[in-house]
């Protein structure tokens, strides 16, 4: 599957060619550096400088990107903000914040990565994202791999081509049966899956929606998934796309919680490996495709969220684990 695969719809609910953005994060490039490496990648562009720790490109072909040290506390206020919001700035001299602002940064440059945000970019342009991955890894960005204290991820945010509370059930269905086969075919670093960036989901949960009888009306549906999922850290995230839905639900239930709405899933599973010659972005979305395509074969994920459901309950179910997965990569060997 040397290619980007083509999901079964590809026309969004304004009958339009669907989109697509990334999220790509790397250590060993610096900002300004990244920033004049994605102009010469894209061939077009201009830089803007935000603040050290975001740059923005503007006018490419494909949109804006930007490029940030992905550390929220110090690009959404800086640390004089906050100490300023705390009351302890009279305290402290200016250099000295600054200094201290500076140290965390460098500090966090170790274990927090930089952070490539594209455009929405349409079906027909994502390969864009692995001409980037490939400049990057000639000069030299580090992925998830290259110290064991990283966990950085390559998300992806597709589009919803519905807004039916039925698709966005199948589809988070097709996530959970498929879920731990896409760990063996993605591989997420033991860093990530073992911190709080990518959680599975709780098994109360999973069993709630497999349920045929589990017909919510949309009201009903994010009820249920801000109470089991008051959190962006799922492998899945769906509080950007409920938030787009009805962004007044979610943020009354969830103020404190950091959610841009957007009409997409958030798929945060797939590791990014920018180093790696073999490791491809294809590859991560293709997985993707792989979760809409057994979304869309509504016979065969009836089925297998049935058996998922049995095999889950099954008290030696990790002596049957092994025959789980050979089921659903007959269905997965179909689709590839």
């Amino acid at each position: 599957m040397n290619h980007f695969m083509q999901p079964p719809v590809r026309i969004n609910a304004s009958n339009e060619l669907r989109k697509v953005g990334f999220e790509l994060e790397y250590s060993a490039i610096e900002l300004q550096k990244s920033a004049e490496l994605l102009i010469e990648t894209l061939e077009s562009g201009s830089m803007e400088k935000i603040n050290p720790y975001h740059y923005k490109i503007r006018d490419t072909c494909c949109g804006d990107f930007n490029l940030i040290l992905d550390f929220q506390f110090l690009i959404s206020q800086g640390l004089q903000k906050w100490l300023q919001n705390i009351g302890l700035d009279q305290f402290i001299e200016t250099e000295i914040a600054l200094a201290l602002e500076e140290f965390i940064a460098t500090l966090s440059q170790t274990i927090v990565p930089y952070e490539i945000t594209t455009p929405p970019l349409p079906l027909d342009k994502i390969a864009i994202i692995e001409k980037i991955k490939e400049t990057f890894r000639i000069n030299g960005a580090l992925g998830t791999d290259a110290n064991p204290l990283y966990a950085f991820g390559f998300h992806i945010n597709p589009q919803a081509f519905s807004f039916e509370v039925t698709e966005i059930i199948d589809t988070l269905r097709a996530f959970f049966i498929l879920y731990e086969t896409l760990v063996l075919w993605l591989q997420p670093d033991i860093i990530r899956r073992i911190s709080p960036y990518i959680k599975p989901f709780e098994e109360e949960y999973i069993q709630k929606v497999l349920k045929a009888s589990y017909k919510p009306d949309m009201n009903r549906f994010i009820c249920d998934y801000l109470q089991y999922n008051p959190t962006r850290n799922r492998a899945l995230d769906l509080l950007p796309l409920l938030a787009w839905i009805d962004s007044n639900q979610v943020f009354k239930t969830l103020p404190e919680e950091k959610i841009s709405p957007r009409p997409a899933y958030h798929y945060r599973l797939p590791n990014s490996k920018v180093d790696k010659k073999e490791w491809h972005t294809y590859d991560a979305w293709n997985s993707w495709v792989i979760i809409e395509k057994l979304a869309q074969d509504k016979e065969m994920l009836a089925q297998l969220a049935g058996e998922y459901s049995k095999y889950l309950t099954d008290p030696f179910s990790f002596l049957k684990k092994e025959k789980w997965l050979q089921q659903v990569n007959v269905w997965l060997k179909k689709q590839i």
